[in-house]
């Protein structure tokens, strides 16, 4: 772990320079991750992934927070960043974050997105269906279709993203938290499963915070970034200087591929 706990070191490097990484790593998601994307690449840079805090916790953040603790664990290391990349919905805070460097170092890194997107209502209530489904099992089929009928009525009547996320963190720990008892997970357990999807939830509301609350360093990144885009890959990844396209590689596998790996490690030198 580095800095003040917000980054963690997923390899070495020779070099001073470092790449920043933005994803919220988590157990048992489908997508690989840049753990995964580490292990394939071939740079003398390591790369530093952003870590959320204790997820016991339940810790929310508004997007200008998510930043303001990245950097200063980018600062704390005194290091130069070579480039920021960022993951889906985090590609936002890749780009502002970028910003931020480049105003700290004097040189802007190159960014990297990949499947770039800006979080929308549709995708936070997908998430929330996608995990309640999947790490609740001890749910009744009724209570799991009250779950999913509620979570749409939130989406229905949401003033934006932010109070969608307020909406569906309560729901989701109304019906997680008797169903952790059922499945006999402890006190520590409940709290850290509990916890983390309400953090999750601001993270992803954070990002689209920050692409509204600082356009202009979104733009400006977003305008000389690569794109990595993979056959699920949305509108957002051609929106960008360059993309590299992997059409026949799916977007949960797509930090996983050894030919991106090689790609990435090719641009990042």
């Amino acid at each position: 772990m580095s800095g003040n706990g917000s980054w963690a070191v997923r390899s070495d490097g020779k070099a001073d320079e470092i790449i920043l990484a933005v994803d919220f790593p988590g157990t048992g998601r489908r997508e690989a991750g840049f753990a995964d994307l580490a292990g394939r690449l071939d740079i003398p840079y390591a790369l530093w992934e952003t870590l959320p805090p204790p997820l016991a916790s339940g810790t929310t953040l508004t997007g200008a927070e998510w930043i303001d603790r990245w950097m200063a664990g980018v600062e704390e290391s005194g290091r130069p960043v070579r480039a920021v990349l960022g993951f889906c919905a985090a590609s936002p805070y890749a780009a502002v974050l970028a910003h931020r460097v480049g105003a700290l170092q004097g040189k802007t890194p190159h960014a990297v997105f990949f499947d770039p997107d800006i979080p929308q209502e549709f995708f936070l209530y997908w998430q929330y269906q996608q995990i309640m489904e999947r790490f609740l099992p001890d749910l009744t089929a009724e209570e799991t279709a009250a779950a999913r009928q509620r979570g749409e009525q939130a989406r229905e009547q949401a003033d934006d993203l932010t109070d969608l996320g307020t909406q569906l963190s309560r729901l989701f720990r109304e019906y997680g938290e008797p169903a952790c008892r059922r499945a006999g997970l402890d006190d520590e357990r409940t709290a850290e499963f509990l916890g983390g999807f309400t953090t999750y939830v601001s993270f992803v509301c954070g990002s689209s915070q920050i692409s509204a609350q600082e356009p202009e360093a979104l733009v400006g990144t977003w305008s000389t970034a690569t794109a990595v885009t993979s056959a699920g890959s949305g509108d957002a990844g051609r929106l960008v200087a360059k993309e590299m396209p992997f059409p026949d590689i799916a977007h949960v596998d797509l930090l996983a591929a050894e030919e991106v790996g090689a790609a990435v490690s090719a641009l990042l030198r």
